[in-house]
């Protein structure tokens, strides 16, 4: 360990890890050099941006000791870096985050980031109530709130540990006033009310990519991940319900990841068109988005029994 001493160095011994023990990317980065930076940098309560600035600069004893350790639970464990530095970076924010949520890496940021446009073309004539089901650490309905600075809302998620974890991040983001935290089991918790925005990131991965998953991606909860034989159990039940909490020009952004093709053939057959799936920048896959009138005929055909 004495040969290792700036934040270069361990960066450069990271790299000759990761391609000693083969790992699996894909929870906040896509590059092994981007992987690196955000576990030496986050183990050391840097942002991973690889300020060029800081790479001389020199570690403590203890610090390169905890580095050292981070970088083996990463190789052999195969724990994601979020999970071991504690912190996630998405839309540009820091979340806590931790192995009862998902580490965020949704497209659904660039929809974010564009204030959801058309859907909501600035100004807008009225602050958003929004909604984030199955809110996990909270991120999306944390970044969509801040895109919205009058906004209000709730973040949702059966699961109290995940309650918890995004109870943390709005305190983080000082959104304590603006969005509430309430442990629902879909919509059966919440309080009646209509929101203007919809975001929904549920669990849709089906049992055969469940199956295959990589070692990095069974660290998270699977419950915020299964959902049943094709992924789509618990998006049927909260499609079925969704109209009834929309504002008449409010939309849901639904994502289903690979599990879109099959929603797709069940949406257009009671629709009778295609919904409108997105296309991202920075890849991603799976989202669409739903109008009140969609939803509403939905439901319909719901409540008659034809879905």
């Amino acid at each position: 360990m004495t040969e290792l001493k700036t934040l270069r160095d361990f960066l450069r011994f990271a790299l000759s890890q990761f391609a000693a023990h083969p790992i699996t990317l894909g929870h906040g980065t896509d590059a092994l050099w981007d992987e690196a930076l955000a576990l030496v940098f986050g183990a050391v309560h840097l942002p991973p941006d690889g300020d060029a600035r800081l790479l001389d600069a020199t570690l403590t004893e203890d610090e390169r000791r905890h580095v050292l350790d981070l970088i083996e639970k990463r190789v052999v464990d195969r724990i994601p870096v979020p999970y071991l530095v504690g912190r996630a970076w998405y839309a540009g924010l820091p979340f806590l985050v931790d192995p009862r949520v998902l580490i965020p890496r949704s497209p659904i940021f660039e929809l974010i980031q564009d204030e959801f446009t058309p859907w909501f073309e600035p100004p807008l004539d009225r602050p958003v109530h929004l909604l984030d089901m199955c809110t996990g650490s909270g991120c999306l309905g944390i970044a969509a709130c801040l895109a919205f600075p009058e906004s209000t809302g709730v973040l949702a998620d059966v699961d109290s540990g995940a309650c918890e974890v995004a109870r943390s991040n709005v305190h983080l983001h000082g959104l304590d006033a603006q969005l509430d935290v309430l442990q629902s089991d879909g919509f059966d918790g919440l309080y009646d009310a209509r929101f203007d925005l919809l975001i929904c990131n549920p669990p849709y991965v089906d049992a055969e990519d469940m199956a295959r998953l990589p070692a990095e991606y069974r660290h998270e909860p699977e419950l915020a991940l299964a959902s049943g034989l094709d992924g789509l159990t618990l998006v049927r039940r909260l499609l079925s319900q969704a109209a009834d909490w929309l504002s008449d020009s409010g939309i849901m952004v639904l994502e289903v990841g690979n599990s879109w093709g099959q929603l797709d053939v069940e949406l257009r057959a009671q629709l009778g068109h295609s919904v409108q799936w997105l296309e991202f920048a920075n890849g991603g896959h799976g989202v669409c988005v739903l109008s009140k009138t969609e939803l509403d005929a939905l439901y319909s055909n719901f409540s008659e029994g034809r879905l």
